[in-house]
């Protein structure tokens, strides 16, 4: 039940009952949960209250609302290893979801703006970004810049829908050692919020990721732009023994 008299607001402590519900299968997914109305009642507090609670959980991606027909619990979004260094379309590839990229800016060469989290900036290096949609869904976009020397005649290469990762491996016989990813809740400017079909006022997950290979650290660069409403984008960590 709720309690009034607890520093924690009501409308949070619904949604805590509400997600426990859920993870306990009481609601399970695609079941209509009790409405607004019904709620309310139940709790004897206002619909304002259980909508904040509701919207609490539509945030966390728990439950989506169907105009005209109710509130339901969402079935889990499948899961991505996206970010091991097989490479992103390697990552759906393995999960057996079909994907499609669409190129933003082509591959070239460029100077690259000012931009501490990145290596190479105020340099001349390679740009690339991509667009990944899965059953026309835009789901993934990607800024990849590469080194000039290491990955020179790349330009020339036809990129679309192709493996970004094999190319490297097929064409210049290397792969990536390791590397190094942080991670960020962010909001995009307009551009990149409409080609991922988001309003800039949507957060979306944010990774920086380097690539490092022999003799060539930080040759790959890139930033990741994904929408967990979609996919739930996970990493495989391996542990050593």
């Amino acid at each position: 039940m709720l309690n009034p008299r607890s520093p924690i607001p009501l409308y949070h402590q619904l949604a805590d009952i509400l997600l426990e519900r859920i993870r306990s299968g009481v609601y399970s997914p695609g079941q209509m949960i009790p409405s607004e109305t019904g709620l309310a009642k139940e709790y004897s507090i206002g619909r304002p209250t259980v909508r904040q609670a509701m919207d609490t959980l539509v945030q966390k991606g728990l439950i989506q609302r169907k105009r005209g027909a109710g509130t339901f619990v969402k079935h889990p979004a499948p899961q991505v290893d996206l970010f091991s260094l097989a490479g992103t379309s390697q990552a759906f590839l393995t999960k057996g979801i079909p994907i499609e990229t669409k190129l933003i800016e082509s591959m070239a060469q460029k100077i690259i703006p000012h931009d501490p989290e990145n290596p190479f900036s105020n340099q001349n290096a390679f740009f690339l970004s991509r667009l990944t949609l899965t059953l026309g869904v835009p789901v993934l976009l990607e800024d990849i810049y590469l080194d000039r020397e290491l990955f020179m005649g790349i330009d020339k290469i036809d990129l679309e829908n192709k493996s970004l990762a094999q190319v490297v491996s097929d064409i210049y016989y290397l792969a990536p050692e390791n590397g190094s990813q942080q991670f960020k809740i962010e909001n995009l400017d307009s551009q990149k919020a409409g080609w991922l079909n988001l309003t800039p006022s949507d957060p979306v997950l944010t990774v920086r990721r380097k690539l490092n290979f022999p003799n060539a650290p930080n040759a790959i660069f890139s930033v990741l732009f994904c929408r967990t409403d979609v996919f739930a984008f996970s990493q495989t960590i391996q542990c050593q023994g």
